[in-house]
Formats: C-alpha cells, sequence, structure tokens
C-alpha cells in the first residue's frame, strides 16, 4: 500500500473501508474513507489517524515515504473512534515529540486511554506552529460535529485540513474530487450533511463567517472521509453555506394510499395544482 501525492511534500496516508454499510445509523452503500495526511517538512507532521484495525494501511503508506519513527508532530483534528480509534498503536510506532489538540480532544483521549504520558500541547484558534517553509494555524470548531473538533490551515499551501467537515461516505480509488462521478460525490456529501452536520448548521454559519473574517484562501480541503476538493473547494463550501442556511428548493411530496382509486384521483389532483404553481412534485404510494 502506497501514499498517494496531493502536493510536493504532501501525501494521503489513510485507509479505505470499502465494506462498511452502517455508519452512525444510516447506510453507507459507497463505503467511506478514514483519511490522514502527511507533511513533510522540518518538522514531519502526520494529521489525525484512522479507526482500530486500519492502522496497519495507515503506517504501509506512511512507511512508502519515510520511516513512521521520523515523524516529529502529530495533530487530532478529532477523537471520534473513526478517526483516533487507532491513536495508541499509532503513538506508540511513531513515539511524535508532540501532539497538537484542543483541550476538549485531550480529556477525551486521556479519559478513553486511561494514560498520562502524551506529549500533548493544546491549542485554539490562532494558534500557529512553524513547521519549517510551512505554517499550522489551528481553527476550533466545537461542535462540527463533536466538542473536541478543529481545524488546521496551512496559509503556503491555502489548504484546509477540516476533519469531518466537508466530507463524504465515499470509498473510491480516486482520491480527488476531478477523480471521481462529481454527482455520485455531491450526493454522498449532501446526505453526509444532512445525517451528521446538520443539526449544527448555526456552528457550521459561524465556521464559514470565521474563514472570511481570517481572510483564509483555500484553494484545497482536505476532509477525514471521502475525497480531496482540489478542483471545486468553492463548489463544497457554497453548498454548506446553501445548506447551513435552511434554505430549501420548492418541493411537494404526495405520499398516499388507495383501495378503490378515489384518493389516487385526490392525490393526483394535488399534484395537478403543485405543478401548476412551477413546483417540482414526487408521487408516493
Amino acid at each position: 500500500m502506497k501514499a498517494v501525492k496531493i502536493r510536493e511534500d504532501f501525501y494521503w496516508v489513510g485507509a479505505i473501508d470499502w465494506n462498511v454499510r452502517n455508519f452512525h445509523g444510516y447506510a453507507t452503500v459507497r463505503g467511506t474513507t478514514y483519511n490522514a495526511y502527511l507533511l513533510i517538512d522540518e518538522k514531519i507532521t502526520l494529521f489525525d489517524t484512522v479507526k482500530l484495525g486500519f492502522e496497519e494501511e495507515l503506517l504501509k503508506r506512511i512507511s512508502s515515504v519515510i520511516n513512521p519513527e521520523k515523524i516529529d508532530y502529530l495533530v487530532i483534528n478529532h477523537i471520534e473512534p473513526d478517526h483516533a480509534g487507532a491513536f495508541l498503536r499509532v503513538v506508540q510506532a511513531i513515539k511524535p515529540e508532540k501532539i497538537f489538540l484542543t483541550r476538549n480532544a485531550r480529556l477525551g483521549i486521556l479519559a478513553h486511554f486511561h494514560q498520562e504520558n502524551f506529549p500533548f500541547e493544546e491549542v485554539k484558534t490562532g494558534f500557529e506552529v512553524k513547521i519549517g517553509k510551512r505554517t499550522l494555524k489551528f481553527i476550533e470548531t466545537p461542535m462540527i460535529h463533536w466538542p473536541d473538533s478543529m481545524m488546521t490551515y496551512i496559509p503556503e499551501e491555502r489548504t484546509l485540513i477540516s476533519q469531518d467537515a466537508f466530507g463524504a461516505h465515499y470509498a473510491t480509488s480516486g482520491r480527488f474530487d476531478d477523480e471521481v462521478d462529481l454527482c455520485e460525490l455531491l450526493q454522498e456529501a449532501g446526505k453526509y450533511y444532512a445525517n451528521i452536520v446538520y443539526p449544527y448548521s448555526p456552528q457550521v454559519q459561524k465556521l464559514l463567517q470565521s474563514v472570511k473574517e481570517m481572510n483564509l484562501e483555500i484553494e484545497m480541503i482536505c476532509p477525514d472521509h471521502g475525497v480531496v476538493w482540489r478542483k471545486n473547494p468553492d463548489k463544497i463550501i457554497s453548498l454548506y453555506e446553501r445548506w447551513s442556511s435552511y434554505i430549501c428548493d420548492p418541493r411537494v411530496l404526495v405520499i398516499y394510499d388507495t383501495m378503490w382509486k378515489s384518493t389516487e384521483k385526490m392525490a393526483y389532483a394535488v399534484m395537478e395544482g403543485a405543478l401548476e404553481e412551477g413546483v417540482e412534485v414526487k408521487m408516493c404510494k
């Protein structure tokens, strides 16, 4: 298993779960990925880990680029088990000098793994770490979609490592949005937002406003699930702006049952009335 080069010295080293069919209670008919990213600089940095059971896949991909023990920093953007389940095994393998994470993430990891000897360094929004030619800029994003969540922005690369936001449960051999069926990708991104992120739309609005206020130039988005948005980052950002604003297209779903077709006639009359107003209609018996 080999890493996938995203840009010079920047790699995808995550894992693909082709077979998962249920995630957070909804059907994942196209599987998913557990994305992790490796940045080579004076301080070599790994962003996130993977679900427990996929750590060997992660370490093999890292090993195709460097010896995992050469990793200096580990950034934990999100501690949900599909991203941090393999945390302990990965830390034991790479022995990082520092682990950057939010306070809530630190508390969560300590409560889960019951160890105190991790080289944690807590960060907040605006905290920056120089790793050589590049800078890591951290942005706390609580309740998008867990209390511990944060994102990492790399200004020199104009790249946002966005943890679960902007993701999709979409297992594919392509690692980029321009290597997959865009219609499928957007369908899965929409389903992901509806099932995972939608309850936290006010927090998404705050995040998008913060991005504007911080003048972040985003040319590429690297989420924790799905593909890297390198061609259409503006597309998924604009969709998040729309979805989080609770803006809906006018649509009508007519659900009915009938024994002798009388109710069906009424249902079709409702359909005709909606169509006359230019509204999209679906019928469901």
